[in-house]
């Protein structure tokens, strides 16, 4: 089933307040890869270092 927020393209774009948009990994599909990570290996977690830019 595809994603309900990016459509299964694991993408989404936001728009911003100054008219730009701002293009980023969907928080959705990353959150889906991580339980499935964690599934695999429940001795570590699972941080995408496209996250881990946004922090």
């Amino acid at each position: 089933m595809a994603c309900p927020m990016c459509g299964g393209t694991g993408r989404i774009v936001i728009p911003l307040p100054d008219g730009r948009e701002l293009e980023t990994y969907c928080l959705e599909c990353l959150d889906r890869e991580a339980e499935d990570f964690e599934e695999e290996d429940e001795e570590g977690v699972f941080v995408p270092w496209e996250v881990l830019d946004l922090i």
